[in-house]
């Protein structure tokens, strides 16, 4: 079987240049890597605290795990070398409220109401205490009937 003939031509530039660098020469200029960041591999609901230590994780990446009926969120990470130890975080969840709801400060009128309350109280418990120091009122004995004899 014959194979056709390519020819290959390389085209050099006709005119030469008059000045020197007229032409742009190539520089062996390195290509600058992006600094590496973890990916975040979503978020993902299982059961126990268990199953996050044996999920698999790619390396560079990041996957948050909520804990089903607990206020725990964990965070399984993988660097960027395979050889690296997965990196686990755990974290509680607490519900905050907004500033601006919250009234944390008692206004001076407040105490005021809780010390009349409490001074009711004291005197309900001073009643309770003056009627059980008073002696109860004897009653009489109950008194016996003598039988007749039959006369």
């Amino acid at each position: 079987m014959a194979y056709p003939y390519q020819q290959i031509y390389q085209s050099y530039p006709t005119q030469f240049p008059t000045q020197p660098n007229a032409f742009p020469t190539q520089q062996n200029a390195l290509p600058t890597q992006p600094t590496q960041q973890i990916q975040n591999g979503g978020f993902m609901v299982i059961p126990s605290e268990d199953m996050v230590k044996n999920y698999p994780v790619a390396p560079g990446n990041c996957v948050t795990f909520k804990i089903e009926g607990k206020p725990i969120v964990m965070e399984k990470s993988m660097g960027f070398s395979q050889f690296e130890a997965p990196k686990i975080d755990r974290y509680r969840l607490v519900k905050e409220e907004p500033e601006d709801i919250k009234e944390e400060t008692v206004k001076e009128n407040d105490y005021d109401e809780i010390r009349i309350d409490i001074d009711k109280l004291w005197g309900a418990i001073d009643e309770i205490k003056a009627s059980m120091e008073k002696p109860a009122p004897e009653k009489p004995a109950p008194t016996r009937r003598k039988k007749d004899d039959g006369d």
